[in-house]
């Protein structure tokens, strides 16, 4: 998989351990988003005044929850309704948990649970039982590669003491302590970092490309990255289309100023000269798009797909594509964004040309016939 956040990281069992509402619903709408963001099946299991938050901070992030939960991508589970059902004569069946699971788990698809049963069962003074869920949640994630995210609150009615969070970590892969390491899916890219990832993708179909920008897109949308796509009429319908499968809220996107999306052709038209592209036309058109989409943010960094090249390498304008891409890695040097370009693999020949797009990038990837990417 090529795109700058992160590769895909190995299933894990993780807990947070939290003090403020905000810090557990701000690493709750990061794991969920993910998910989404993935085209995965995503369990919540919340109490009500925290999923209510966790909605909202998927809605600031462009995800079209409603919709998720309409299509039963996303399912909510209450969590205090979840431990009655789970309750037997005072204590928690863990056979009844996973009998509760069940249904809810889709067959060869791809799912992740986020929980907090387990933080009210600690809150009563249950940790064993919160352990042995616990157990349960460890299960998932390497018998049938589950992620799982469990919040417990540790300053509550009854705070947690030290002994007891130890004996929690050791039930789970990774423990996140607020004010500490983040449990977002990988390694995250440095703002100087961003600025020298422009990739090039030869594809073979429309649908394959709209997939790859749209996940690369998506995966920014969900860490706040705005984005701007430069490409023919009939790729932004079709990305536009990806990103609502994906369970993005294009309009709402678009309406923020989160999402901009403008004709290559057209785009291409303000800085052509002669046949080729004028580097202060370029950064006359390119520039004010960049920071439409940052909005005066200090440190923004954008996701960039364009394939202004591509109209010129179809057209046989293989010097000015090859132009083209040496001036955006000149505007890298003072413009934060990552960039991915597309290559029609039809129109795109082996010859020198070729190989001096390729060294214009730093990452180069192409549809194999099995349909997958290969990176190099």
């Amino acid at each position: 998989m090529m795109h700058p956040a992160s590769l895909a990281p190995p299933t894990e069992h993780i807990v947070t351990f939290y003090r403020s509402d905000d810090f557990v619903i701000e690493q709750a709408a990061s794991f969920i988003s993910d998910g989404l963001a993935a085209n995965e099946h995503v369990i919540a299991i919340a109490t009500t005044r925290h999923w209510n938050a966790i909605t909202g901070r998927l809605e600031e992030s462009g995800i079209a929850y409603g919709r998720a939960t309409g299509a039963g991508q996303l399912v909510f589970v209450e969590a205090d309704e979840a431990l009655d059902a789970v309750t037997v004569d005072g204590d928690v069946s863990v056979d009844r948990f996973r009998a509760m699971l069940g249904p809810l788990v889709k067959p060869g698809r791809r799912t992740r649970i986020y929980g907090e049963l387990v933080s009210l069962l600690a809150q009563r003074g249950d940790v064993d039982a919160a352990i042995a869920v616990e157990r349960l949640g460890h299960e998932l994630a390497h018998a049938q590669n589950i992620p799982v995210l469990c919040g417990y609150h540790v300053d509550g009615a009854r705070p947690l003491t030290v002994a007891e969070i130890s004996r929690i970590q050791e039930t789970h892969d990774r423990s996140v302590l607020q004010d500490g390491v983040t449990p977002s899916g990988g390694p995250r890219l440095s703002k100087s970092e961003f600025g020298q990832f422009h990739a090039v993708r030869f594809y073979e179909s429309r649908q394959s490309i709209a997939g790859m920008v749209g996940q690369f897109l998506g995966e920014g949308f969900v860490a706040g990255l705005p984005a701007v796509v430069i490409a023919t009429p009939e790729h932004l319908d079709a990305i536009k289309g990806v990103l609502a499968a994906r369970c993005f809220d294009v309009a709402r996107l678009e309406a923020a100023g989160d999402l901009i999306m403008t004709d290559a052709e057209a785009t291409l038209a303000r800085f052509m000269v002669d046949g080729m592209p004028d580097p202060a036309r370029f950064r006359d058109a390119i520039t004010p798009l960049i920071e439409r989409a940052c909005r005066g943010r200090k440190d923004c960094v954008i996701r960039a797909y364009g394939e202004m090249v591509d109209v010129l390498w179809k057209a046989g304008h293989t010097v000015a594509a090859v132009r083209l891409e040496t001036l955006w890695n000149q505007l890298a040097q003072s413009h934060a964004f990552a960039l991915l370009c597309g290559y029609s693999m039809g129109h795109f020949y082996k010859d020198a040309a070729h190989q001096e797009i390729c060294d214009l990038h730093t990452h180069v990837s192409s549809d194999p016939p099995t349909g997958s990417a290969t990176v190099h």
